[in-house]
């Protein structure tokens, strides 16, 4: 009995993990479904954390830059205004239900002498942007369909139907 208990909660974590490749390419095809940041003027600048690594050099619009938090803090004092840049992050639902989350980071840099654990010569400042009241709700939400092989978009306000 404990054999085969072992057995079905492998299956299981097989099931609950995503492989890098596949949260890739659900991140570039949610960016790319993003028609109001797409079709708005000006750069669409993304966090180079962990996930922006990782698809950069993927097939991502060219509307969207993806810099490391130093280079948003060295535009923000550059052109003396605060950047707004996206965080992706995605939160497991269930097995086959991913949801994509755009979170808003606002960077203001400023060029100052201050002293704060030794002389510095920029200083930033970080704020999130807040989510509501409404609890949790995701951005976009991607469902696996087993027939197709394939992480599909049901989010209908994003949707694109090509059929």
């Amino acid at each position: 009995m404990t054999f085969i208990e072992f057995l079905s909660f492998g299956q299981e974590m097989e099931l609950n993990s995503i492989k890098p490749s596949e949260l890739d390419s659900i991140y570039v095809q949610a960016l790319n479904s993003r028609f109001d940041l797409l079709l708005s003027s000006g750069w669409k600048y993304i966090e180079l954390n962990q996930n922006g690594k990782r698809i950069s050099k993927m097939n991502v619009s060219e509307r969207y830059k993806f810099l490391t938090i130093e280079e948003l803090i060295d535009l923000s004092v550059k052109e003396k205004k605060t950047i707004r840049a996206l965080r992706l992050t995605h939160k497991k639902i269930g097995t086959d239900t991913v949801d994509v989350n755009f979170g808003i980071v606002n960077v203001t840099g400023k060029r100052k002498m201050h002293f704060n654990n030794g002389l510095k010569f920029k200083k930033a400042d970080f704020a999130l942007d807040c989510g509501g009241t409404n609890g949790y709700v995701s951005d976009m939400r991607f469902v696996f369909d087993r027939k197709k092989n394939y992480w599909e978009l049901i989010d209908e306000k994003y949707k694109i139907t090509t059929e």
